[in-house]
């Protein structure tokens, strides 16, 4: 047994974090069999260190098998280090990754390459609390005990009043990103004109990152089958209050979101990007072509979703007589390729099949049953199906509180693989998966 720590203070922490453990996952005679939650502390730095260098660093381990040789897997460690970004730097300085390796069974070896055990690892909770996440059982040479009996020391997980304030957040690395919703509207089915107010929306979004949101999702328009069209201007007039206020708020954050805009107007979207925002969710499927001009000209993902007409017409639906997901991943497969036509880069693309949108609940279930199906598009994919319609299937609770059903609905597609889950109840969803991934 090997366990692996993985550490990042600079720019995309938990990005840095996963294309590490995309690369590890690449190791030949190498294999990861656990995954411990994310860490977050101060920076351990000396006296009289820059400003600069005071940065929280983000801290997890990996608990593996291998047949290499400790300087064999170091070696890999170190080219693997380089491909995530980093380059040499002063010691104790700020880095995009970090791997150490922590333990190696009852290995005791202290050489002018490797300290294992690593050095100070009893004493540092950012280290020793993720090992003992995944090796509650292993024993410290020459301690006698486990690392669980050693971690006790520091209290709670959660609390932050262990040394460098050290504490499990609820960001992971290995589940589905959670995209947190926040609707500016009076009409949305779930949380209408709550967040109408910029303080209020900037600190239901600091909530939703506390919870475990990694992407806010802001919609000014409903489209439900409730709710009306409305303008771009007036769309705007919604947004760009909140949307000014939760750029400047973001930066300060723990976790410092990216902001998804959720419109199908190429004018709003244009004005949010040239604000600061980092995706454009287009329900109408980019249907627009001034839409398709508009990201092309900037830098922002952008995701396309299936539809049949925006709001929502509930007596128009995919017929009934063909198989659901045929159809969508045809339209897929034409639209994104449409989109690629203009300059969007393929990388860009994440694809969401819409559930609700144009479907019925059993048309909904059977694209997410085969969500798999959708793979061969190559992108990325989301789903939204906090909360929705075919939940009704199940449940004839009020939507808002579909959200057991949704997060049912959710371990499963993990299973999957799928990157990115748009829901309601972010906190639900955080913490069954880090359940889910002990069991």
């Amino acid at each position: 047994m090997v366990i692996l720590g993985l550490g990042s203070n600079l720019a995309d922490r938990l990005g840095n974090l996963r294309s590490a453990l995309a690369y590890i996952k690449q190791i030949p005679q190498f294999s990861i069999e656990q995954i411990s939650p994310v860490y977050i502390s101060d920076a351990l730095i000396p006296e009289n260190a820059p400003v600069s260098w005071d940065r929280p660093h983000l801290n997890l381990a990996l608990r593996c098998s291998t047949t290499l040789a400790p300087h064999e897997l170091l070696r890999h460690v170190k080219e693997i280090e380089k491909k995530v970004g980093r380059t040499p730097e002063k010691t104790w300085g700020p880095r995009i990754i970090d791997i150490d390796l922590l333990a190696w069974d009852d290995l005791m070896l202290y050489d002018d390459k490797l300290h294992i055990p690593h050095e100070h690892l009893i004493d540092r909770p950012f280290a020793l609390w993720p090992l003992a996440d995944v090796a509650p059982f292993w024993i410290y040479p020459g301690q006698d005990k486990t690392a669980a009996e050693l971690s006790e020391r520091w209290g709670s997980r959660f609390t932050g009043e262990a040394p460098l304030h050290a504490r499990q957040i609820s960001q992971r690395i290995d589940t589905p990103q959670l995209v947190g919703i926040l609707n500016v509207t009076p009409d949305s089915f779930s949380d209408g004109g709550k967040f109408l107010d910029p303080e209020h929306a900037v600190e239901q979004v600091k909530h939703l990152v506390l919870q475990g949101a990694e992407i806010i999702d802001i919609g000014a328009e409903a489209t439900n089958p409730r709710a009306s069209a409305i303008s771009s201007e007036q769309e705007w007039r919604r947004l760009e209050p909140v949307l000014s206020v939760l750029l400047q708020e973001i930066s300060a954050m723990e976790i410092s979101p990216k902001i998804s805009i959720d419109t199908r107007h190429a004018d709003v979207a244009k004005k949010a990007l040239d604000l600061g925002a980092h995706w454009i969710n287009d329900v109408s499927g980019f249907d627009d072509v001034k839409m398709r001009e508009c990201v092309a000209e900037h830098f922002c993902d952008v995701i396309v979703m299936h539809h049949l007409g925006i709001p929502v017409d509930k007596k128009i639906i995919l017929p009934r007589d063909k198989n659901p997901v045929d159809l969508v991943l045809d339209w897929a497969a034409t639209r994104i390729n449409e989109i690629v036509q203009f300059g969007i880069a393929h990388e860009r693309i994440i694809f969401d099949v819409g559930i609700g949108f144009g479907k019925n609940a059993e048309q909904s279930l059977m694209l997410l049953k085969n969500i798999d199906a959708f793979r061969q598009l190559g992108t990325r994919l989301l789903v939204g199906h906090s909360r929705k319609l075919f939940l009704g299937q199940f449940t004839d609770k009020p939507f808002a509180e579909r959200d057991i059903e949704t997060t049912i609905s959710s371990l499963f597609l993990a299973t999957k693989n799928i990157e990115y889950l748009r829901v309601h109840n972010v906190e639900m969803h955080a913490r069954a998966f880090k359940v889910n991934k002990v069991l």
